[in-house]
């Protein structure tokens, strides 16, 4: 199975996060490490934020983190959910 960067780079935030719990976290953090395009990270974190996997605040000290527990996110629900076609 291929998936999308998208759905790769949804991963790659989410494993970010795990390691940075109890901060909040900026998407230039994200884009840093791995070398992704911030604007990419900023649609990403908005559709993941609209799905409540994030909760985002905007602002001069604004960022991300985990918007539910993280022992409740199903990867393969996340997938399916980011994924457009799965054919």
């Amino acid at each position: 199975m291929n998936i999308t960067r998208y759905t790769d780079y949804s991963l790659w935030v989410l494993i970010y996060l795990s390691l940075h719990k109890e901060e909040l976290v900026t998407i230039k953090d994200v884009a840093d490490v791995y070398g992704i395009s911030k604007n990419h990270l900023m649609k990403v974190a908005k559709e993941l934020s609209t799905k409540g996997y994030l909760d985002s605040t905007s602002g001069k000290y604004g960022g991300i983190k985990f918007g539910r527990e993280p022992s409740t996110i199903n990867v393969g629900e996340l997938v399916r959910m980011v994924e457009q076609d799965f054919t």
